[in-house]
């Protein structure tokens, strides 16, 4: 801004109407001062967005967050679910750091504190098909099955051809006895992922106990092929 300032000072007493009286000169002087309040105000402007973004984004909480995601890639789940927390102090409204210090505290066995989490996410942003698949994971490992599938119907709004949401969603109903539903659900999760292995053994498992044992074998064979 400052070499910006200066050109201008320069041009501004070569071309002043004070000591240039032509109207050549004149036009010429206006030019130069119309310039000059546009690259000062573009000026301000970028300033502005650059002290928004620092603030939004500090440098310190992205180098805290990428050492919160190399714990957790090497599963050290206490070590990073400390430095998630400096990153939310920091950032509260970043949605990744809350998954991941949820996801972080569901493998600790830590359920309740990992529902706060994915709960804060869903404060933030309602349609956060993430939140609501691992909001229902969680409850479910938790044993509360109705509930999680309130969380898994609501993901499955959001994505209604995600494999894996159905296949957990055939488990929940399997572990309720809601027999029918669960081999809905298991179809389902065939269907959008034919070669999706779990979703084939467990379909399998449940025709089974159904005494349907042709289909069951079928499908048990059909997910030990996709394993190998």
């Amino acid at each position: 801004m400052k070499e910006i300032q200066a050109a201008y000072r320069k041009l501004v007493l070569q071309y002043h109407p004070d000591k240039n009286s032509s109207k050549k000169d004149d036009v010429q002087f206006k030019l130069i001062a119309d310039a000059y309040h546009t690259l000062r105000n573009q000026h301000k402007v970028e300033a502005k967005s650059s002290k928004k973004f620092a603030d939004l984004y500090p440098e310190d909480a992205v180098s805290l967050y990428d050492q919160a995601e190399a714990l957790f890639a090497s599963r050290k789940y206490d070590e990073a679910v400390a430095y998630y927390d400096k990153v939310t102090m920091q950032l509260p409204r970043y949605t990744n750091a809350w998954l991941r210090k949820g996801d972080c505290l569901s493998n600790l066995k830590r359920h309740e504190e990992a529902l706060v989490c994915y709960d804060k996410v869903l404060e933030i942003e309602p349609n956060s098909m993430s939140a609501w698949n691992l909001k229902g994971i969680c409850l479910s490992d938790m044993k509360r099955y109705d509930e999680a599938l309130e969380s898994f119907d609501k993901a499955l709004v959001i994505n209604p051809r995600h494999a894996a949401i159905w296949n957990l969603n055939g488990v929940c109903l399997y572990n309720l006895k809601r027999y029918d539903e669960a081999l809905e659900s298991f179809d389902k999760a065939t269907k959008f992922d034919p070669d999706f292995a779990n979703a084939w053994y467990n379909k399998g498992n449940l025709l089974l106990k159904l005494e349907r044992k042709s289909e069951g074998t079928k499908c048990i064979e059909k997910a030990k092929k996709l394993r190998r």
